[in-house]
């Protein structure tokens, strides 16, 4: 008899009998030890046909977006910055986003990492060609402060669109453990060519999930093989990670902001909602409060 039979928790006895029926058990014991898990697609219980619609509505979407042409994914080869921009906000441009949304062993996954109330926050894609650049070690937990608490604010939830196969493929890579750091990176663990750190690659087929706490410590290498590397990556939140108040143009008046020189800064140049804004400038504030409780 497991312990959730007896019907006394509300929100986690449902919870453990989906990790149970979807056969979950072992990526929770990894999330909890590594801070990361891949759910490989025999497990996830796609529609037929899934990930092959997938990938097609991202590379579409960037054609039409962005005015390029991508073509077969295998050879592809477009410059990087053509397939970086507007990437956000896909829910109307193909039914397969929301699909991606609410896979239910996804969502047993994300509700083990963010509760029962986890909404989606955000989605974009990743679309990276040979040549692509790697990212430095970094958490995905920005705006929470170093002592912010052993649970998940946030989780990165992506689908793979394509094979990662190896290190030639510029691979997400990934500290173990370090979501119980409870910090961002701090200078000198951040590139991955000197820091004093160990990380594993992200391997898995076309079609698996890969999961991780949102302070998990993760970056990626460069990629050298011919093709596009296509990821779906979804943030899911804890609710009160959400604003009560996005301070608007046309919310307060510009006069307020004239007698009160201090009153843009309270309101806060917030990160999110993150649109398909380019601004970086609205990053840095939130990282730097990743490893300094007063920034």
């Amino acid at each position: 008899m497991m312990i959730s039979d007896y019907g006394v928790s509300e929100h986690v006895d449902p919870l453990m009998k989906e990790l149970e029926a979807y056969d979950l058990f072992r990526h929770v014991v990894e999330l909890e030890a590594y801070g990361m898990t891949m759910v490989p697609p025999e497990k996830m219980r796609s529609a037929p046909g899934f990930v092959e619609r997938l990938r097609g509505a991202i590379l579409r979407t960037c054609e039409k977006r962005n005015a390029v042409e991508i073509g077969d994914w295998r050879t592809a080869a477009p410059a990087p910055m053509q397939t970086l921009k507007n990437s956000w906000l896909l829910l109307g441009e193909d039914e397969v986003f929301a699909e991606a949304a609410v896979n239910p062993v996804q969502l047993a996954l994300v509700r083990w990492l963010c509760g029962q109330s986890a909404v989606l926050a955000g989605h974009t894609w990743i679309i990276k060609a040979k040549g692509g650049g790697g990212l430095s070690l970094h958490n995905d937990a920005h705006g929470i402060p170093p002592g912010g608490g052993h649970i998940a604010h946030m989780c990165n939830a992506s689908w793979l669109c394509t094979d990662y196969e190896g290190a030639d493929d510029g691979p997400t890579v990934f500290v173990p453990g370090s979501h119980r750091y409870g910090r961002a990176t701090l200078p000198h663990e951040a590139d991955l060519a000197t820091t004093p750190l160990k990380t594993f690659p992200l391997v898995g087929k076309a079609g698996s999930l890969a999961i991780w706490h949102g302070s998990t410590w993760h970056g990626s290498t460069p990629r050298l093989n011919e093709g596009l590397r296509v990821t779906l990556v979804q943030t899911f939140m804890r609710m009160h990670m959400r604003p009560i108040h996005i301070w608007g143009e046309g919310d307060v008046a510009p006069e307020l902001f004239e007698k009160y020189s201090a009153l843009e800064g309270v309101l806060g140049k917030h990160l999110y909602p993150y649109g398909q804004s380019n601004d970086r400038s609205r990053i840095a504030p939130f990282m730097r409060t990743g490893t300094d409780p007063f920034a």
